[in-house]
């Protein structure tokens, strides 16, 4: 892969795992576990905010388990290679979704940067499916606090912190479907022959003829 793609990468691990510690440090506050002030973050330093970095992107690696199994919540009934080859019925489609690893791999021996741009999809998908169950972690203890003091501020943040959390699940889901559509999409392209498929008009060439 790219630099690129990696830097990409980085931060599909850091950005959720800077949400998912941010619920952590909310639930031990709340449930009175730990004693933290979130106005103290402003005046943190680079190394402390370099630790921190660092912090969210093992979490984030961590926790993505967690969030491939809370983006099944937002999938379609059916699949995204049944939908393509319903909008594709002139085409002989023979693999099966199982292949899409198989069929990635040929897109990248063939273009490399063709690869990257597919990946990018993915990579998307991995910080948003992240995010969203961040969000809604953080629903989760404001949901807490709701019980705790019966202010229906924290109720209102609550709904917000779920629509969000839908919202970005269901692009999570979207860019996971791109993800699929362009490796199929890439092999189909691969097999066209222009010459046969793209063509000049009769008329046109009639025009050419008598110029």
């Amino acid at each position: 892969m790219s630099s690129r793609l990696g830097i990409y990468d980085i931060f599909s691990r850091i950005v959720p795992g800077g949400f998912y510690l941010g619920a952590f440090v909310e639930f031990g506050r709340v449930l009175n576990l730990i004693n933290f002030n979130w106005a103290t973050l402003k005046d943190l330093g680079v190394v402390p905010s370099l630790g921190l970095a660092l912090i969210a992107f093992v979490i984030g690696t961590v926790m993505d388990r967690m969030g491939f199994a809370w983006q099944r919540l937002f999938r379609l009934n059916k699949s995204v290679l049944d939908e393509f080859k319903n909008e594709h019925k002139d085409w002989q489609i023979q693999f099966q979704d199982k292949d899409w690893a198989i069929l990635r791999a040929y897109v990248y021996i063939h273009n490399l940067n063709v690869g990257d741009e597919i990946d990018r999809h993915n990579a998307l998908s991995i910080m948003l499916r992240n995010i969203s169950l961040g969000l809604a972690l953080l629903a989760v203890c404001q949901a807490i606090q709701l019980i705790k003091t019966d202010d229906w501020i924290f109720g209102i943040l609550v709904a917000l912190l779920m629509f969000f959390s839908y919202q970005t699940g269901i692009q999570a889901r979207y860019m996971r479907d791109w993800f699929y559509r362009s490796i199929f999409e890439t092999i189909i392209a691969y097999q066209l022959k222009l010459d046969d498929r793209v063509k000049p008009l009769e008329t046109r060439k009639k025009a050419r003829t008598t110029q």
